[in-house]
């Protein structure tokens, strides 16, 4: 794409958003040089940024959007939509050039259906706001994401995010009803209020983990809960892991619904979940929260649960273990336990049914340390975190503490450790994501999930966006 940007693109942009919202490039490329990709922020460190955005510009309508839009169509110049930049698979990344929409400038709250429970909400809000301006209501979005203090609703339902309490009240699809979008030829949609009903297919889930390459999600019709009256916390050892899977999985397709059920291996559990919650442990640990309108049936439900634990071999920590990792639920994400350079790191979050998660586990756990020189002392710290009825996932969360100082090498040793983890994880019988998109560090691998399926996607790629404006070569299309 020969991509025409210059002063009369400036102005054009000015003229749709005002001048005040539109970043120049140096500017622009300080501000967008980077998502949370580990890649992306070494590259920006190392004065080699793969973010290269020529301009940048903050709309506040969606009419804007639209405009920028059929601009950017006219000129043959690449979009990338901006949230909070929190992504960790370079989705947000302007490689390619061209204009960054940044969608912080739209952050209304339009409507609040209180009978219905249900919100429409711009696509720039952060979600720690969007809960915060629900819970002064006695609301709440129940998306609890690790980023939520910069994760916006648009970029959670472009890397179809999942939250803390995904396991009873669903992932980012789950909450999602309708969308107000832009297409990639500046058109406006909106999808239906009610959705999976008898209209067709479901264009709402189409746009849902696109992460921005079929269009711009401007605003959301998102469910809403009361704030639960109760809680209810607990927390299990397991003597190994297979009897912590082998419990979670009962409460799960016996109709049980915690929001909140994290497995940790022995050595998360010993490192990470152990540092956090200031309690010393040795075993596969399993962290337990009930919630909900009706006190006796959350203690009912949990008590269910737990004795479904006891029966698998687990043994019983105190309640405050649970009690202060909810306390603590976002610490893992900020210094000093999240990684920070000239650390390589990043996670291999993969899904799988019941038959196959534990095979999933174990391979992917072999192959990434057989693949990572003992040297660098690679640590890894795996937990199941997100559950359904019909399966579950790892986080397996890597972390180099000094990689090789030269950029391409330490590129290759990352890329090796991921390429052998996916790998691993397919042949077990895993989906190569689970919640935090694809972008550009798992696009390598849309083939071998999609297989044939990837050319039907290419297609529709191509019918919706002709010029392929946006995010061209995102997800691997």
């Amino acid at each position: 794409m020969a991509a025409v940007v210059n002063d009369t693109l400036a102005d054009a942009l000015g003229r749709i958003a005002g001048a005040e919202n539109v970043i120049p490039q140096d500017a622009a490329r300080t501000q967008y040089a980077n998502d949370q990709w580990w890649y992306a922020v070494a590259a920006a460190a190392a004065g080699e940024p793969i973010s290269r955005p020529d301009i940048a510009v903050r709309p506040q309508t969606t009419e804007q959007v639209a405009a920028i839009v059929k601009l950017a169509n006219e000129r043959h110049v690449p979009i990338t939509p901006w949230g909070g930049g929190s992504g960790v698979q370079g989705a947000a990344n302007a490689d390619r050039g061209g204009i960054v929409v940044d969608l912080r400038g739209m952050q209304r709250i339009r409507h609040v259906d209180e009978q219905s429970l249900v919100c429409v909400v711009e696509a720039g809000m952060a979600c720690r706001d969007f809960e915060a301006a629900m819970n002064a209501r006695g609301l709440s979005f129940t998306h609890y994401p690790a980023s939520t203090e910069w994760a916006t609703i648009g970029g959670s339902i472009g890397a179809r995010g999942s939250g803390v309490l995904s396991t009873k009240y669903g992932k980012i699809e789950e909450h999602v009803l309708s969308v107000e979008f832009v297409t990639p030829t500046g058109d406006i949609v909106h999808t239906p209020s009610v959705p999976r009903h008898a209209a067709g297919p479901e264009l709402t889930q189409l746009l849902v983990g696109a992460e921005g390459t079929l269009g711009i999600v401007t605003a959301a019709a998102v469910k809403l809960h009361y704030l639960p009256k109760q809680r209810v916390f607990g927390a299990f050892t397991f003597a190994n892991l297979r009897d912590g899977i082998e419990a979670g999985r009962r409460i799960m397709v016996t109709g049980l619904k915690p929001p909140v059920m994290r497995l940790y291996d022995t050595h998360a559990a010993s490192h990470s979940l152990a540092r956090a919650i200031e309690t010393p442990l040795s075993e596969p640990t399993l962290v337990l929260m009930f919630d909900g309108e009706y006190p006796e049936l959350v203690e009912m439900e949990a008590e269910m649960a737990f004795r479904l634990c006891r029966e698998h071999g687990g043994k019983a920590l105190p309640a405050g273990v649970g009690e202060t990792w909810w306390d603590k639920r976002y610490v893992f994400y900020y210094p000093p336990y999240a990684p920070e350079l000239p650390s390589i790191w990043g996670t291999v979050d993969v899904v799988a049914d019941f038959e196959h998660i534990e095979a999933v586990y174990h391979e992917t756990t072999k192959a990434i340390h057989a693949v990572c020189p003992p040297e660098f002392n690679l640590s890894l710290t795996t937990h199941f975190s997100h559950w359904y009825e019909w399966g579950s996932m790892i986080y397996a969360r890597m972390k180099i503490p000094t990689g090789p100082a030269d950029l391409t090498e330490a590129k290759e040793l990352h890329d090796a450790i991921f390429r052998a983890g996916i790998e691993a994880a397919l042949a077990a019988g895993a989906v190569l994501n689970d919640h935090h998109g694809v972008g550009m560090r798992l696009a390598p691998y849309m083939q071998a999930q999609y297989g044939a399926g990837m050319d039907a996607l290419r297609r529709i790629k191509r019918a919706l966006d002709p010029n392929d404006i946006l995010c061209p070569g995102k997800l691997g299309l």
